[in-house]
């Protein structure tokens, strides 16, 4: 499979680049350096999404562009923990005294916790993923890179769209929007979605089906404009409440989970997501050119997750426990408040500085029982935090061809925690425990930029990321390590970004070497009793290079191709202890980290009765990895493949499109993540299996 595609597709580049003289691939505004820019004048790695590519990726939420971004992995860890990485590193907010590494950004606002990081893609004009650490221009979360949204803005015109998608397991999803005005100076935009699947997984004890959508959300935007000031108010809802497994399927186990999609469980499983929040953003232009923004947001962020932690029906098991359940919640609320000034555009000299102000509240109130609830253990945390910045960032133009880029943010934050632990079990321990600390930081950033032609830019660029130390408020045995320090990351980048041919193909390569200092580690290691425990320590150094490419290619009037390429290699420099005391992980492959992977996709579109067909193949893979640090056998993943095919008519009208698409065209059954239980179980998730469906979209107003 993955031979012949490629071979095909290599054939088809080179026979069809005769046949495209005169084309021209459209040009990608981004925002990464908090101004309009070309995509290929910014000294970032960037993987940047416009509303036609999410629609030809056919992405549902964040998790979908994985593939199709060199070095992203979304690792399936249930919808209330998803665990974002980027050229290696990776992470989630499991307990409210820990922070994920990868800011998630909606219209330049931090949604927050890992619960809501893995977005809905529901009427966008762009997705852009930062790769590497972003800490002078988006702050402290974003040690690994960061993702940012944007909206499409309420405009003065009266249009709107209905799209419908009915498929396999009962799937049924209907998403309206429409925008108008309602005055000369003030506009108005709402989109709504409901989304219903049946679940995939069954459950062989109950007859329930497990991993179902029950999806609902909405968004109502007004804007006000005249000719110096614009100002958007949003706010939005988004639940997402369905039976849910997350990744508990027992390996190898014919009693309890026969074959794959099947398990046998006696408890409920169910994870239930609450986001809403609303951000109200002014620009206003001076009278010298410069832009003035505000940027006000508030974020709260509810999930509660109820599941089987033994996996199976029976009442007493083979380990020394039985009926473990656990029941995981954490409410997360914060607002906050960025004040930036952004220079006129010049072609010497471009600046941006701002003050930030964020205030942030984790509770949580998380559970585990056992013996059907005779004994158990209860975590209820709360943590504060409130961190203050002000940064500066500027490109200065030192020759016709030569560009210096520099910056520097610095941040003060101070954080306190309660926490109390009630055990039964003997197994953790009956404490109770308040703290507080504050840290500062300064992250710079320096490069230089060599604009070769028109068409290629060479860059070099230094940078520092930041990432504040916590406690780890979760099941422990002890309060020795609770506390653990701040993260830092210097990291050093060489970039090249071209357009080809004519403006035909574009093609953007990175290398990349970042080294982490006090490298924050969660894992869970194995206690004597059998059992485990949830850890989070300072590990020492950690190193990740590599290098990534992203292309894009018009190779006729009729095809188009996209690939993707990345290499990471990131491990442990220095892990001392980091399996117990006198078992060391040096070395050690970081977790969630595939060495290699790489996408190649085809689009064909063909003029037919007053209109386009167009078809799309991708391919996908991604190389074996771990998902522990201790590198142990039973969480391997061995590598895999995806294909996804997208088929459809477009009339020439723009009224109306019909597409027919597959996810997992091959119907792949892959394990994709695998992992150690709380009780020591070797536990899996499976890919999803093959889904169908048929997408109608009606568009009026235009």
């Amino acid at each position: 499979m993955k031979k012949s595609f490629l071979a095909v597709a290599v054939s088809t580049f080179i026979g069809n680049l005769a046949y495209a003289e005169g084309l021209q691939l459209e040009e990608v505004v981004v925002t990464a350096q908090k101004r309009a820019q070309s995509l290929q004048d910014v000294p970032i790695a960037i993987s940047a999404f416009t509303s036609s590519d999410l629609d030809r990726i056919n992405t549902a939420t964040l998790a979908d562009l994985q593939y199709a971004t060199p070095n992203l992995t979304v690792s399936p860890n249930g919808r209330s923990n998803s665990s974002i990485g980027i050229r290696g590193v990776s992470d989630f907010s499991r307990n409210p005294g820990y922070d994920n590494r990868v800011g998630v950004y909606v219209d330049g606002l931090f949604v927050g916790r890992s619960a809501a990081a893995n977005q809905a893609t529901l009427d966008l004009e762009r997705i852009e993923v930062l790769r590497g650490p972003q800490g002078t221009l988006f702050g402290k979360n974003t040690v690994a890179g960061a993702i940012s949204l944007t909206t499409k803005a309420p405009t003065d015109d009266v249009y709107g769209f209905v799209k419908a998608e009915i498929g396999n397991y009962s799937r049924q999803s209907v998403t309206a929007m429409l925008n108008t005005p309602l005055s000369d100076n003030l506009f108005a935009k709402v989109m709504v979605n409901d989304t219903q699947r049946d679940g995939y997984v069954k459950n062989l004890f109950t007859g329930d089906d497990l991993n179902g959508l029950d999806d609902q959300s909405i968004r109502v935007q007004l804007r006000y404009q005249n000719e110096t000031t614009n100002a958007t108010l949003s706010v939005d809802r988004d639940e997402r409440k369905a039976p849910f497994h997350g990744r508990e399927v027992l390996v190898n186990s014919p009693a309890y989970a026969p074959n794959p999609y099947e398990v046998r469980f006696d408890e409920p499983q169910r994870q239930d997501i609450e986001l809403e929040g609303f951000s109200l953003v002014v620009n206003h232009e001076l009278n010298n050119g410069m832009t003035f923004s505000s940027l006000t947001g508030y974020r709260k962020t509810d999930f509660k997750n109820n599941a089987e932690e033994d996996y199976t029906d029976s009442q007493v098991i083979t380990s020394p426990y039985s009926r473990v359940t656990s029941a995981l919640g954490e409410v997360s609320e914060h607002t906050s408040q960025e004040f930036r000034w952004v220079s006129a555009g010049s072609d010497t000299l471009d600046y941006t500085m701002g003050l930030y102000y964020f205030d942030q509240t984790n509770e949580s109130d998380s559970s585990a029982a056992l013996l059907g609830g005779v004994v158990g253990v209860s975590v209820p945390a709360k943590v504060d935090v409130n961190s203050y910045a002000a940064y500066l960032h500027g490109n200065v133009q030192l020759s016709e061809k030569l560009q210096f880029t520099g910056g520097v943010r610095y941040t003060y934050e101070k954080k306190d925690v309660v926490f109390n632990i009630t055990d039964t079990t003997g197994m953790f321990l009956n404490a109770s425990y308040t703290d507080d600390f504050s840290t500062d930081d300064i992250s710079p950033k320096l490069g230089l930029n060599y604009f070769v032609s028109d068409d290629t830019m060479l860059y070099a660029s230094y940078g520092r990321g930041f990432k504040s130390g916590g406690w780890n408020v979760d099941f422990v045995s002890t309060l020795e390590q609770l506390a653990f320090g701040d993260e830092s990351v210097n990291s050093a980048e060489l970039g090249i970004k071209t357009t080809l041919w004519d403006g035909r193909a574009r093609v953007n390569v990175a290398y990349f070497d970042a080294q982490y200092d006090d490298f924050q580690v969660r894992q869970f290691v194995e206690l004597s009793n059998g059992g485990t425990v949830a850890t989070l320590t300072n590990a020492g150094e950690v190193s990740s290079s590599g290098v990534e490419a992203d292309i894009e290619v018009l190779l006729s009037d009729y095809l188009t191709l996209w690939a993707t390429y990345g290499y990471t290699d990131s491990a442990f420099d220095s892990f001392k202890n980091g399996g117990g005391a006198g078992i060391d992980f040096d070395g050690n492959k970081l977790a969630d980290a595939p060495e290699t992977s790489y996408s190649i996709a085809l689009e064909a579109r063909l003029p037919v009765a007053g209109g386009e067909v167009v078809a799309q193949l991708d391919y996908n893979y991604r190389d074996d990895f771990y998902t522990n640090a201790n590198n142990a056998a039973i969480n391997s993943v061995e590598s895999y493949d995806l294909s996804n095919a997208r088929v459809g008519y477009e009339p020439s009208s723009g009224v109306w499109s019909v597409h027919a698409w597959v996810k997992n065209l091959t119907d792949n059954d892959d394990i994709i993540y695998a992992s150690r239980s709380f009780l020591g179980l070797p536990r899996g998730t499976y890919m999803e299996p093959r889904m169908t469906g048929l997408t109608l979209r009606y568009n009026f107003g235009q």
